[in-house]
């Protein structure tokens, strides 16, 4: 398929199964929010194009890092989560092709499954550290489930921010893929819409080269070292 000219692409995602819509009931509180909105596991993988499919092999697990430059709120430090219980092959593999990564090539993804709620006393705020840039080649977002809530509309803006070139709310089984080299983008806040309380349910994979990968002891004294540096 391949990005657009405005460098991203809305696809749909393959069925992923009972097991991966049930395992969003049992994700843990994300603690570094500081709040009760959030819920969330992580894995990394190694993906490559083999026998005719894309293929992704899970990494040995460790903690998530994320540079400060690109995470002002919670960058520059390692984030303990716990990985994956089930692995979204069909979204990894409808993201490649949508993404028209290089068969030949070897990639590095973060794939997370995060639950954002809302209800009273608890403000469902979808994206922290508000319209940004993740620090990667390429990155996903793919809505499993929107229930009882307005909001949550992703928003595509120039590098640095400004006004939306491109927004909408992405509906349950859809999915944008976005070069995040080429721009900044945001979700905004979702709201119940009434007392018994809202959610939404997505997944988010950033994409990298792999010998620019994410991951592993050198990536991660790399962030350390940043956040160092900058206090």
């Amino acid at each position: 398929m391949g990005l657009n000219g405005q460098g991203f692409v809305i696809f749909d995602v393959p069925p992923l199964g009972e097991a991966a819509l049930t395992e969003f009931e049992t994700l843990p509180l994300d603690k570094y929010t500081g709040s009760r909105q959030r819920y969330r596991r992580y894995s990394q993988f190694r993906l490559t194009h083999e026998g005719g499919a894309w293929t992704p092999r899970v990494l040995p697990h460790r903690e998530f890092a994320q540079a400060r430059e690109y995470n002002a709120l919670v960058g520059g430090q390692p984030r303990s989560f716990e990985p994956l219980g089930v692995v979204p092959e069909p979204l990894i593999r409808a993201a490649a092709e949508a993404i028209g990564l290089d068969r030949d090539a070897s990639w590095q993804l973060n794939v997370h499954q995060v639950r954002i709620v809302s209800a009273p006393g608890v403000k469902g705020v979808a994206v922290p550290e508000g319209p940004h840039r993740d620090g990667h080649h390429y990155t996903v977002t793919a809505v499993s489930r929107r229930h009882n809530i307005s909001g949550g509309e992703t928003q595509l803006m120039p590098p640095g921010g400004g006004k939306p070139f491109f927004r909408t709310v992405l509906q349950p089984g859809q999915a944008i893929a976005l070069n995040d080299r080429e721009m900044f983008h945001h979700a905004t806040d979702i709201d119940h819409l009434d007392d018994s309380g809202g959610l939404r349910d997505v997944w988010l994979i950033a994409v990298n080269p792999w010998d620019e990968r994410r991951y592993g002891e050198e990536w991660e004294a790399k962030v350390l070292e940043g956040q160092r540096a900058s206090a």
